[in-house]
């Protein structure tokens, strides 16, 4: 194996590298799935944003078809939907696998090569040993991080969320809400209520003070009159008997 890096260091290189980023792949995976599965312990107040988006979409589903019929599927299509930068979680470990298969045909290319180089059986047989390495290396790590196991946690934590809790809190705050929104209708007719008696009294207590003034202008009309009646009666009293 040691020839391998010291006179094909070019392909060496090559092949580490396919390795290496299959194997990111898979700790980028799990790293994701493990932080949304100790968030999903407190999903109450997480702070995560793809589990606040799920609660998001769940509410607004029960809201629009008054329930979620089969709440799995409805997480496993949010699964689905999860994605690192502009890539699916199931398209990376894709990708994480291709890679790995590209790394270990590269290591068969280069003992193809050495083949038709004529090179020794050492180096022949390092090609061969470092794919069957490679390859080990690669299902044991996959075997640690455990994506598929993480996902399914992942899922189970999530079911069991939706289901007992935030399937029972929605009918409740909405008879909570309606609840609220009854007092304060109830609320607002009774201010209302209030206002239109204050105002009968208003125009009642105006009412009673303009009976009163139209009264008294009505006597003092009726005092002017009386006055100038008499003052009339004198004037011809007068007149006749300067006449006589």
């Amino acid at each position: 194996m040691r020839t391998i890096f010291v006179e094909h260091r070019i392909l060496a290189i090559l092949i580490l590298l396919l390795f290496f980023f299959s194997l990111l792949c898979q700790f980028a995976i799990a790293f994701l799935y493990q932080n949304m599965i100790k968030e999903t312990h407190n999903m109450s107040s997480t702070e995560n944003k793809l589990l606040k988006t799920c609660k998001l979409k769940f509410a607004n589903c029960y809201e629009l078809h008054e329930g979620v019929a089969n709440i799995p599927v409805f997480v496993d299509k949010f699964l689905q939907g999860i994605r690192f930068g502009h890539i699916s979680l199931r398209t990376l470990y894709h990708i994480s696998g291709q890679l790995m298969l590209f790394s270990v045909f590269t290591s068969g290319a280069g003992a193809c090569r050495a083949i038709a180089q004529e090179a020794t059986l050492g180096e022949i047989v390092s090609y061969y040993l470092l794919a069957f390495f490679l390859l080990y290396l690669y299902f044991s790590v996959a075997a640690l991080v455990d994506v598929k196991g993480k996902r399914a946690i992942l899922k189970t934590n999530l079911v069991d969320y939706l289901e007992n809790n935030m399937s029972v809190r929605i009918p409740q705050s909405r008879k909570e809400q309606e609840r609220l929104d009854k007092l304060e209708l109830q609320g607002d007719f009774e201010a209302h209520i209030e206002k239109a008696k204050e105002s009968e009294d208003r125009k009642k207590q105006s009412g009673g003070i303009t009976d009163f003034s139209a009264r008294r202008r009505r006597g003092t009309e009726q005092k002017l009159n009386t006055a100038e009646t008499r003052e009339l009666e004198g004037l011809l009293r007068e007149f006749v008997s300067q006449s006589t």
